[in-house]
């Protein structure tokens, strides 16, 4: 069998490459701009996919379970993009995919004649296109640079398809009044390119270039502003593990809770979803303590039910969310982080189309929750 072979090599010695930061925010922008160099290598993959799709092949997420969920069914993100699981791509299938711990492509996905493009560990096989993720270039978390890289993957391809005439359907925040309607327009009655749509054609390395410059303002700008609320809620973190008390750090979304529960921060902070502004918030009844420091990385609404529940117990609250709980401004004892996205979540314009596109939440919201744990783990001596 015929495979497309591509071999993307990237020479971080030679890149311009500053020393580490300490922020992590930082960091996870500096690692953007390494991602940002991989753009022109992305072009051949881009356009031998959208051939793929244009001819009828399906797209796939497939690897770790939480870059199939960061990929899949989001908000700025393509609708024909389908979680893989157990299933084997056919021939002319695409199958973008994150090695996780000890987990690398299946055999049978790469035997499959499907072309895979894989993101985050480098991978040498025939009949992949691999992009290294960077992760260790400035020590950020692999899970979290799998994702960014995807997000610039996805953003050429939608460019190489727009190329081809064809422009993807791309979902709304569910947050976003239009967000239902759109499903039952497009997702619910398989149709998951516009028939007739208005965006040009795009040129290789726009979308990619511009997806990066968006989400690193996104995170210098959280490191600019927000940085000495970051702080206190570290001391306060710091803190209550020194002393023993409750410590827990709720999240949600779909890069979410396993970027927290499944990683060092997990061993540090109690770790469960909490999807707050939704039905299945959950309700109270949670025991919390004088001392016991809540945070919660969130999405557009606060979590109005922990916020409560907690401050009446006496706990401390941190919280990352779009939209600031207006009872708790002036609470001494609650602490608001703006994440710096908008409301929609997808954080690019793009001419022609009605709704932006590419979600920026999951790496902000990543790189503030591993700030978070960085600074508890430097100031706290736990007893």
């Amino acid at each position: 069998m015929m495979h497309l072979v591509w071999l993307v090599t990237v020479n971080l010695a030679s890149a311009e490459q500053s020393p580490p930061q300490e922020s992590y925010l930082l960091r996870v922008a500096e690692t953007l701009e390494l991602c940002r160099g991989d753009i022109g290598a992305m072009t051949a993959p881009a356009d031998a996919a959208a051939g793929n799709l244009d001819a009828g092949g399906g797209l796939y997420a497939g690897g770790d379970s939480a870059f199939v969920s960061e990929m899949c069914g989001r908000a700025g993100g393509l609708m024909l993009i389908r979680p893989l699981h157990d299933k084997l791509p056919a021939k002319g299938d695409v199958v973008l995919y994150a090695p996780g711990p000890e987990l690398a492509a299946p055999e049978g996905v790469l035997a499959s004649g499907a072309l895979v493009v894989v993101v985050g560990d480098k991978m040498e096989a025939e009949g992949i296109v691999a992009f290294s993720a960077h992760a260790e270039a400035y020590d950020i978390s692999p899970r979290l640079a799998a994702a960014a890289q995807g997000w610039v993957f996805t953003a050429e391809l939608v460019a190489a398809l727009t190329r081809r005439g064809r422009m993807p359907v791309m979902f709304e925040s569910i947050g976003m009044y239009g967000a239902y309607a759109r499903m039952d327009k497009y997702l619910k009655q398989g149709v998951l390119y516009h028939e007739h749509h208005e965006v040009p054609p795009i040129d290789p390395g726009r979308l990619g270039g511009r997806y990066i410059d968006i989400v690193g303002a996104m995170l210098r700008r959280v490191e600019r502003e927000e940085t000495d609320r970051l702080s206190r809620a570290a001391a306060w973190a710091a803190g209550a593990r020194a002393d023993g008390h409750r410590l827990a750090m709720y999240s949600m979304g779909h890069l979410f809770p396993d970027e927290i529960g499944k990683t060092p921060i997990g061993q540090v902070f109690e770790s469960a979803p909490w999807n707050a502004g939704f039905l299945n918030e959950p309700t109270l009844g949670q025991e919390y303590a004088s001392g016991d420091v809540l945070i919660h990385i969130g999405y557009q609404h606060p979590p109005y039910r922990l916020l409560e529940g907690a401050r009446t117990q006496g706990a401390n609250v941190v919280y990352v969310s779009v939209l600031q709980h207006r009872d708790y401004v002036s609470d001494p004892a609650v602490i608001w982080i703006d994440p710096m996205w908008s409301w929609c979540d997808a954080c690019m314009p793009l001419e022609g189309y009605d709704i932006q596109i590419l979600p920026a939440s999951g790496i902000v919201n990543g790189a503030i929750a591993w700030e978070i744990y960085r600074q508890t783990v430097k100031d706290s001596t736990p007893r």
